[in-house]
């Protein structure tokens, strides 16, 4: 009879009913297995959480025992070192703090199950614990007893040199006399060595009974002082031996304490020992179970294997050869072959219904996946590149509706989200609205910008917050605009900042030229001016000469601010104490303010002295305090300084420590406008005739030729904060010698011969006539080679004074090195407008800067002949 296929098949006769006879019988044996696994892992889970709940415990507690007790000994041991009172409190609290965990931990250990199997471990451990205790805590008091000693022996021998100093004061009343003392002084400093030797402790007993015995020798006024010394050293010895018998007690409480810690450890060592044993044989349990359980496993496992082996070789006869045929068919079908045959298209199962669907869907199928394959990679491609571009995109159709953006094209315009739909002109007109302006300074007009002509149209906006944006416009040929946003804030703010170096820096090159010309020029005019006072001047015409010569001063004052804004004034950097100059200042600064103002120091203790010019950073700070006193002009309130040690990262990357001062008012504040400008030379925002405009430049030329440099924080009507931030010196400051202006120190009967080269004649005049009243022979000219020869062929010449920038031929510092060649012992003085102090310092010569006047003049020499002297 022809079978139909919509006649129903017994369910077991089909694939289905084989395929569902197979599934039931491998879930079976799944079950079986898993129930087993189950049951045999629970348990072996128990064995495990029971171990580790008590095992893991013992462990932590005996382990944590052994390491307080350790930290016992080593904090013991190191208070029997510790030195000073706060250390001594410190090692002390965190001695208490390590018995106080001890004792914890040993009460852990105890109430663990295997501490109460083992009593005797326990009370052995507990008993030494207590014996432990005993030792630290008479330790404790035997350090502190030891540094009370110390301390008593510190003011003995800090009263005793008091009293030494008083003899001091006069050796020539006998004996003692200076020697003795210095012996005497030397025993005393080492003393103050903690801990003191007894050997020297010993010695000064034995020095101070000498005295004793020598005071009738001494005269009557030194006797009183005498016998009060030696009454005061009269307890050292006594002292000496308490310091030697609690050295000896702390050191046997300390190797007892270290006896105690090794017997303890001994103990804990033994009860971890019991943890591991007690350990080992809950493993072994636990292992058996597991074997047990894995044994039952693996026989259900082996039966499942056997089961499957047989259910598959029938299906495979059956049914594994077929869609096998059919699989391979179906594969080769999917990588482009389209003659196949697909086998079993006359089977009456499901084999065959599978076979004849997929003849008809194959072909298709194989290539809307591989169409659809391809849209989607490079759909993906494509959305990634537009989210992921820094820059912003969106394209507009050519009616001017948004089609599509990225999430950069509103961020880059300060714009909320465009939705899609959105019109180009409405895209302008809410960058208007927001204040958006043409770099250009032309109207930013939405109709005209749409209908531009130009297929490509870029435009510069400058945004809200002094951003900077460059949006592009490329008209496509279906008319639709695709528009891009650039951001060109960073490009800007790199131009401004070039800009800016570049001005300044063409300002410091011009005002360094002009302000050496004018030293040259001052240095004439003052030492002219000062030529002419003599004694024989009548009142006014002295008057007239001393009104110029302040004129000419100030006029060299205003020159060293432009040297100091371009960085080429001449510096005198010392290690200086900032707190000493702020302090030295404070009157001077004090009675510069009104009385609506008053000045606020600020000093951090422990201050680093700066390397610096003192007498720079002096006027720098009064032109800062002047500074703030203008902008509070008619408000009340403080100006403050603050001084503090600061670590700062300069803009190279390099770290370093300085030292920061900061003036801070509550005045008026800068814009940020007038703060873009603040350090331009003769920029000033006084009225007129009140300001110079140099005052901030030469501070911000002064710090940074000192290796520092200046900040500025400012609000508008909130105030103002410069920041000096300078570095810091290696040495200590030290006091500068006092200067003369009185005559050189040669003799009245020698009259030095002195070879003058300068370039300016009017100068070299100038300097020929101070040295002709100081009684000195002078030759000057302005060539190098002349005075070169003079030096070679007159020994008479003592002195050699030279400027260092000779135009057109060597510098004066070759001249000074050629000339010191030919003759060693000639005296050598540079003079120069500009700072070449380092060059001159490098060789050992002075240098005097111009303008100067007589009295530098004589400094300079008086310091050479002394040197000579010397």
């Amino acid at each position: 009879m022809p079978s139909s296929y919509s006649h129903r098949k017994p369910l077991f006769s089909g694939v289905r009913g084989r395929l569902l006879s197979f599934n039931l019988l491998v879930v079976l044996l799944t079950l079986v297995i898993g129930v087993i696994a189950v049951f045999g892992f629970n348990n072996a889970g128990r064995l495990l959480t029971d171990m580790q709940e008590s095992t893991l415990s013992e462990m932590n507690s005996g382990m944590e025992v052994g390491v307080k007790t350790a930290k016992v000994a080593t904090v013991a041991v190191s208070l029997t070192q510790v030195i000073g009172a706060m250390e001594y409190q410190s090692e002390s609290d965190l001695l208490k703090t390590a018995m106080a965990a001890l004792r914890n931990s040993l009460s852990k250990m105890a109430a663990a199950p295997l501490a109460r199997q083992q009593p005797q471990l326990i009370d052995r451990i507990h008993q030494r614990s207590n014996e432990l205790q005993d030792s630290v805590r008479k330790l404790l008091d035997l350090t502190r007893q030891r540094h009370l000693e110390r301390h008593s022996l510190l003011g003995v021998i800090y009263q005793a040199q008091s009293q030494l100093d008083l003899l001091a004061q006069d050796d020539s009343l006998g004996w003692p006399g200076a020697p003795e003392q210095d012996v005497f002084r030397n025993m005393l400093a080492m003393t103050l060595t903690i801990p003191a030797s007894p050997d020297v402790l010993s010695q000064l007993v034995h020095i101070s009974l000498q005295w004793q015995q020598a005071i009738p020798q001494a005269v009557p006024a030194r006797q009183k002082i005498l016998q009060a010394l030696c009454d005061t050293l009269l307890p050292v010895a006594q002292l000496n031996q308490q310091l030697q018998n609690s050295d000896l007690a702390i050191a046997y409480h300390t190797f007892r304490i270290k006896a105690l810690v090794n017997l303890l450890d001994q103990d804990i060592n033994q009860y971890v020992q019991l943890v591991v044993d007690s350990a080992g044989s809950r493993a072994e349990r636990t292992h058996r179970e597991l074997q047990t359980s894995t044994f039952t496993i693996q026989i259900f496992a082996l039966l499942a294997v056997v089961i499957t082996a047989l259910a598959g070789n029938y299906i495979y006869d059956n049914m594994g050869v077929l869609v096998s045929a059919i699989a391979d068919a179906m594969t080769r079908l999917t990588k482009g072959e389209r003659t196949v045959q697909v086998p079993a298209l006359n089977r009456q199962d499901e084999l065959g219904d599978l076979a004849r669907a997929f003849n008809v869907f194959a072909n298709n199928a194989a290539s809307l996946a591989r169409v659809t394959r391809l849209f989607k990679e490079k759909s993906i491609q494509l959305e990634t590149t537009f989210l992921s571009i820094r820059d912003g995109f969106a394209l507009f159709d050519a009616s001017g509706a948004l089609v599509v953006s990225n999430p950069q094209y509103a961020s880059l315009l300060q714009l909320d989200q465009i939705m899609p739909g959105s019109h180009f002109r409405e895209v302008l007109q809410r960058l208007q609205q927001s204040g958006a302006q043409r770099s250009d300074g032309k109207p930013l007009s939405p109709d005209h910008l749409w209908r531009a002509e130009d297929n490509v149209l870029t435009l510069e906006l400058q945004l809200g917050g002094e951003r900077y944006v460059e949006l592009r416009l490329n008209r496509l040929a279906n008319m639709s605009v695709a528009s891009m946003v650039l951001d060109r804030t960073d490009r800007k703010t790199l131009e401004a900042e070039l800009i800016h170096s570049q001005k300044m820096k063409a300002v410091g090159h011009l005002t360094g030229g002009i302000a050496h010309d004018f030293n040259n020029l001052l240095a004439v005019v003052l030492g002219n001016l000062e030529l002419l006072q003599t004694d024989e001047l009548e009142d006014r015409t002295r008057q007239r000469i001393e009104r110029a010569y302040k004129a000419a001063e100030r006029g060299a004052q205003l020159t060293q601010r432009l040297l100091a804004f371009s960085r080429k004034q001449a510096l005198r950097p010392r290690a200086i104490d900032l707190a000493e100059l702020v302090t030295s200042l404070r009157e001077l600064m004090e009675h510069s303010l009104p009385a609506t103002l008053r000045l606020e120091l600020d000093i951090q203790p422990g201050l680093r002295p700066a390397w610096m010019d003192a007498n720079q950073l002096e006027n720098s700070l009064l032109n800062l305090v002047v500074n703030a006193r203008d902008a509070m002009e008619g408000r009340s309130g403080a100006i403050r300084l603050r001084l503090f040690n600061q670590h700062v990262q300069r803009t190279s990357g390099r770290e370093q420590d300085m030292v920061t001062i900061e003036v801070i008012d509550q005045g008026c504040g800068m814009t940020p406008e007038v703060l873009q400008r603040v350090f331009e030379p003769f920029f000033t925002t006084k009225a007129a005739g009140k300001g110079s405009g140099l005052g901030l430049s030469m501070v911000y030329g002064f710090v940074r030729q000192s290796g520092g440099r200046v900040q500025i924080d400012t609000e508008p009507q909130h105030g103002t904060c410069v920041r000096l931030q300078l570095p810091c010196a290696e040495a200590e400051p030290v006091a500068l010698p006092a200067t003369s202006e009185s005559a050189p120190v040669w003799a009245d009967d020698d009259m030095p011969l002195v070879v003058v080269l300068e370039d300016q004649a009017d100068v070299r005049q100038t300097l020929c006539e101070y040295l002709h009243s100081m009684g000195c022979l002078t030759m000057d000219t302005d060539c190098g080679e002349q005075a070169l020869s003079w030096v070679r062929s007159i020994p008479e010449v003592q002195l050699l004074i030279s400027d260092i920038v000779l135009p057109g031929q060597a510098s004066g510092i070759a001249v000074a090195e050629q000339a010191q060649q030919l003759r060693p012992s000639l005296k050598l003085l540079l003079v120069s407008g500009h700072d070449f102090s380092e060059q001159a310092v490098s060789h050992s010569w002075p240098l005097l800067t111009k303008p100067y006047t007589r009295g530098d003049l004589i400094n300079q020499l008086t310091r050479l002949w002394q040197k000579k002297t010397t």
